[in-house]
């Protein structure tokens, strides 16, 4: 029997044990740890699930992952499930991000580790995995969006997997419906903190554990949210790619809503009528 605690959308422990297979109590969550691994060589690990499995039969990831148990923190679960899965023991996993499904009563904390290690050395997990590969960096949106990989894992791994491969967003339109978890620096009501005549009629923020061709962390606009709010999980919509400018922003909006062209170009013209762009959608 598998045994988890609760949090509440908070992220905080709540003092109640979830067992797995059984119906989590509404309002409750149980969390999830995964690992993204690239090799030095720039190729990343793709695992194929096993025909058993109930969920994605033979499908494959590019993670290494699983429920966190009770008493374990969210760390301890990815290097333990990294190990299981793969053999692989890494030292340090940088968290890349947490994302919170209130259908499936889960919140997913993401991890990445650049690893050495021989490539054969691999050790699948019986019941679990039945083979790997390893897969080019110039070969991985393609592989990723194909029908042999994990659609869910998809929708939120994506995006970061294309920021460690240095892929450029706005050639790549495949991000468009992913999840991402924005937080929000700059609220709607707000002024621009340099440039005072600058106005914020829309939440503006970043996401965070991807890295921009400027060095900081991708930026986002937030529609369809009409309050100042400071995180957001929501659905890529557009990407905004400036054509004059090394940066590239991307429009998120709740997941049961969308937005025209025209919609877009109106709502972030307060700060784009200054760069020459093209709306990517």
């Amino acid at each position: 029997m598998e045994i988890w605690d609760a949090y509440n959308e908070c992220y905080e422990k709540v003092g109640i044990d979830l067992v797995r297979g059984e119906k989590i109590p509404d309002g409750l969550f149980h969390l999830v740890s995964e690992v993204i691994v690239q090799h030095k060589d720039g190729d990343f690990l793709a695992v194929q699930r096993d025909f058993s499995k109930q969920n994605y039969p033979g499908k494959y990831e590019i993670t290494a992952g699983g429920s966190v148990l009770k008493g374990e923190t969210v760390i301890e679960c990815a290097k333990r499930e990294l190990f299981e899965e793969t053999g692989i023991v890494c030292s340090y996993l940088q968290q890349i991000f947490d994302i919170c499904y209130i259908n499936s009563q889960s919140i997913y904390f993401g991890y990445f580790c650049k690893v050495d290690c021989l490539k054969t050395d691999i050790k699948l997990q019986k019941n679990e995995t039945i083979s790997y590969k390893w897969i080019p960096k110039d070969k991985v949106v393609e592989f990723v969006n194909s029908s042999d990989y994990v659609r869910l894992h998809r929708k939120r791994a994506l995006p970061y997997i294309i920021s460690k491969a240095e892929q450029p967003f706005y050639e790549k339109s495949s991000i468009l419906g992913c999840i991402v978890n924005v937080t929000v620096d700059r609220q709607l009501g707000s002024f621009h903190p340099k440039h005072k005549d600058i106005y914020y009629p829309v939440n503006y923020g970043f996401v965070s554990g991807i890295i921009a061709p400027d060095g900081k962390d991708q930026d986002a606009y937030i529609l369809g949210v009409s309050v100042p709010i400071k995180k957001f999980t929501g659905k890529i919509i557009a990407v905004v790619h400036r054509k004059n400018d090394v940066e590239d922003k991307w429009v998120v909006v709740p997941e049961d809503m969308s937005f025209s062209k025209q919609q877009i170009a109106e709502l972030i013209n307060f700060q784009e009528r200054y760069f020459d762009i093209d709306i990517i959608m």
